[in-house]
């Protein structure tokens, strides 16, 4: 496999906002190739993590990947691009942390093995004449791909995964038989001759982008730290698939006018988009560490609540993956400081994934305003950067106070400084307040 080095170093330099040209993406595509790399070589050393009847189906599918690796490494990481393998598989570092949600942990674990058999089937990096047989049951498996979940025929009890065929087995036999083709030169094609399967529609591409999705795989998801949620469940809201599908697109169509480096890394590492209900007032998106390519958004009737929440939690990724290469803060997690977009007491940390996340939608509303766009003219327009400038102020001068900066996080913070800098003598040019009127500086 690439050494990390070998894939690129990551400065953090470069993951605030995209310069141009447009395809000025590489700071974020390295933090995601080192990323990938890890996850594959998490996956390859977790057996003795999981349970003891699992660790000779590990130890195979790991001989397999191994094997993929030699000839087809770009194909075989992005394999552990799907949410249904990664996720799982970064929040078995939790198990022991989050007694609650240790049941689910372990079986995303288990699960995500099938998932990765299934991802390599698609890519057939799995070798012409070998198969692997998973015997730990005959689950529904996700992917991308498919658009949906395989549901295999009713007393299967394990799958059989080669380059041509995924096999449903019982103690008998063979159950049921599915042909892998490729379709347009794509390796992403299910044969729709199901003989037996069954694909239920669970993913919709949106914007070109990314995939709206009705289901999850991520084990703690009803974790929440956020003082006014309760975990982020699936639910439509009372919508259809198609109002959400309809509201994202907007959003995406703005960004491609007004933000499209910003869309650009969307394409690199936004994968699904996960609908946690609506709400006529408020807002409550979310993001997780463990689940990079992954955001939870809530319904809104304003649709430019909606793209400034699509733009905050892709940001959390991009800080996100970094940090999982490199560490930013020094001082991060404690002690816990007044926070300017919170009212619980946030670390370092969560206030700059904060001014990270809002200093890009401060940007996105100036671009929209010098630009003309009606929405502009509208009387909240003006009244909502306001607040978006003081709390980013807010939130850069309690990090000028407190952090300690690594070397990579003073390169995040610098572009960051600079852009709240341009954004405040914006605001002074045109004789409005730049400072806060009440502030949690400590």
């Amino acid at each position: 496999m690439t050494s990390p080095a070998a894939i690129g170093q990551v400065t953090g330099h470069g993951l605030v906002l995209p310069n141009d040209p447009l395809d000025d993406t590489r700071a974020l595509a390295v933090a995601y190739a080192r990323y990938l790399a890890a996850c594959c070589r998490r996956f390859l050393s977790v057996e003795t993590r999981l349970p003891a009847h699992l660790r000779p189906a590990h130890r195979q599918i790991a001989t397999l990947v191994r094997q993929a690796l030699q000839h087809s490494q770009r194909q075989m990481l992005h394999c552990f691009a799907s949410p249904m393998v990664s996720t799982p598989l970064q929040c078995l570092e939790l198990r022991d942390d989050l007694d609650g949600f240790r049941t689910r942990i372990d079986a995303a674990a288990a699960d995500l093995m099938p998932h990765l058999l299934l991802e390599m089937a698609l890519r057939r990096l799995i070798a012409d004449g070998q198969s692997v047989l998973w015997e730990h049951g005959a689950p529904r498996l996700a992917s991308l791909a498919i658009g949906g979940e395989l549901m295999p025929p009713a007393g299967a009890t394990g799958l059989r995964f080669s380059a041509s065929h995924i096999v449903a087995v019982d103690g008998r036999g063979e159950l049921a038989r599915l042909a892998l083709v490729r379709r347009d030169g794509m390796f992403r094609a299910l044969v729709e001759e199901q003989n037996g399967f069954h694909v239920e529609r669970r993913f919709w591409r949106t914007g070109k982008i990314a995939h709206f999705a009705t289901m999850d795989h991520n084990p703690i998801a009803e974790f929440e730290a956020h003082p006014d949620k309760a975990g982020n469940h699936v639910d439509l809201g009372g919508h259809s698939e198609q109002d959400w599908i309809g509201v994202l697109d907007q959003c995406f169509a703005l960004l491609e006018e007004f933000m499209p480096g910003e869309l650009a890394e969307m394409r690199t590492m936004l994968h699904v988009i996960i609908p946690v209900g609506y709400h006529e007032v408020r807002h409550l998106s979310a993001s997780y560490r463990e689940a990079v390519g992954t955001i939870y958004l809530t319904l809104h009737p304003n649709v430019m609540t909606m793209v400034e929440a699509l733009v905050h939690e892709f940001q959390h990724n991009k800080l996100n993956v970094s940090a999982h290469s490199v560490e930013l803060l020094v001082n991060g997690l404690h002690p816990l400081y007044a926070s300017p977009v919170r009212p619980d007491p946030r670390p370092l940390w969560g206030i700059l994934l904060a001014v990270h996340a809002f200093l890009p939608v401060a940007e996105l509303y100036r671009r929209m305003r010098d630009g003309g766009h009606p929405w502009a003219a509208l009387g909240g327009f003006e009244r909502r950067l306001a607040e978006l400038d003081h709390k980013n102020h807010e939130g850069m001068e309690m990090l000028r106070a407190h952090a300690q900066f690594t070397t990579a996080g003073r390169a995040v913070f610098d572009e960051l400084q600079t852009l709240e800098r341009r954004h405040l003598a914006e605001r002074a040019s045109r004789g409005l307040e730049t400072t806060p009127t009440e502030i949690h500086f400590s």
